[in-house]
């Protein structure tokens, strides 16, 4: 199997971020998920561009941030300028998507849509020919070690199924509760990226290789 990981540093410690980013770097194809969170969109804060860019500093890994706040159109280019690779928003959080969407390729980065759980995929369909990247939100966001809400699969497979027929290029990634008992059916699925917190961060390193590698090898 074929796919990306992205471990989401919120789960990391740190108190030495910097080592647990090498843990990351151990691996071939991953980037470094950062949720932004603004205790408005969901029930949490995390940090905000001067992190993104500080972070920047210690790694040349690419940076999967997802924007978890309300109004994501008035931070796209900071978030962009501290470094941003890929930028994520939720589809939630505005009736412009396009208009963010565009904005974030204009400042040279890739662009992604995100969803909730209760949303449907369909809420997303008339974007799918303009994004890099959709994030499927499988846990309600604000909160890591959450568990896997079973009913992402078939959204999942619904976008993977769009995506076949009508020709896109959107990576499909995956977002709560991902762990060596979910990894397979996600990807099994459909998905190609992989965003996981706890499971990465939590448990030993060489656990989480072995994991990885033998699902690499299917």
């Amino acid at each position: 199997m074929n796919f990306y990981i992205s471990p989401s540093i919120i789960a990391a410690n740190f108190t030495n971020l910097k080592k647990e980013i090498e843990k990351i770097e151990v691996f071939d194809q991953a980037f470094i998920h950062l949720d932004i969170m603004d205790g408005n969109f969901v029930p949490n804060i995390t940090f905000g561009p001067f992190i993104v860019e500080q972070v920047r500093k210690i790694t040349n890994l690419p940076f999967d941030t997802h924007l978890m706040i309300k109004n994501p159109n008035d931070f796209v280019e900071e978030f962009a300028l501290a470094g941003s690779d890929y930028i994520t928003f939720h589809i939630e959080e505005t009736v412009f998507p396009l208009r963010i969407l565009t904005k974030i390729k204009k400042l040279g980065k890739k662009c992604g849509i995100s969803f909730n759980p209760a949303t449907p995929v369909e809420s997303i369909v008339e974007v799918l020919p303009y994004v890099d990247m959709v994030l499927v939100m499988s846990v309600e966001p604000g909160f890591s070690g959450q568990e896997f809400i079973s009913s992402s699969l078939t959204k999942i497979e619904k976008l993977n199924e769009l995506r076949k027929s009508k020709g896109y290029n959107f990576l499909i990634s995956v977002d709560g509760g991902i762990n060596e008992k979910t990894m397979r059916s996600v990807l099994d699925a459909g998905a190609d990226v992989l965003v996981m917190g706890s499971f990465f961060f939590k448990n030993d390193l060489s656990f989480v290789r072995g994991v990885i590698e033998n699902l690499r090898q299917l």
